[in-house]
């Protein structure tokens, strides 16, 4: 049991020496570089699409989902 144990911890240290590091993703990538270019920051206000709600008491959800489904035009078409 212990040999076959460090035979497979020994394989997999071996494999792991042998494999390459991965490739350079962004070789060029420098932002200190000008070339680079700069982006274009646009504002997005976080609370753009606020609407208010409050609480109310619960309704018949069958016609609330009668309401709401596709073959009424509703929300889901």
């Amino acid at each position: 049991m212990k040999i076959a144990s460090f035979a497979m911890l020994a394989s997999l240290s071996v494999a792991g020496c042998a494999a390459t590091t991965p490739p350079n993703v962004l070789p060029a990538f420098n932002p200190a570089d000008p070339a680079m270019g700069i982006r274009d920051v646009h504002y997005n206000p976080v609370v753009a699409d606020y609407h208010h709600r409050e609480p109310v008491d619960p309704q018949n959800w069958r016609r609330l989902n009668e309401r709401l489904s596709p073959a009424n035009g509703g929300a889901g078409s």
